[in-house]
């Protein structure tokens, strides 16, 4: 059937500069901030308890 056949998709894009490629009207921190209600079942790498 016509229009039907798989296709590749992408994107090209240049590296992200926080510092002079996003303007906003009020400043905002890179991440929001999050309200934790539940203990995590994941941790991230920096999240682990340090043994040193």
């Amino acid at each position: 059937m016509p229009g039907t056949d798989a296709v590749l998709l992408g994107e090209v894009f240049m590296c992200n500069n926080g510092n002079h490629d996003n303007q906003f009207y009020e400043e905002y921190g890179c991440f929001p901030s999050i309200e934790e209600d539940d203990p995590p079942c994941r941790l991230l790498c920096s999240e682990y308890p340090s043994f040193s």
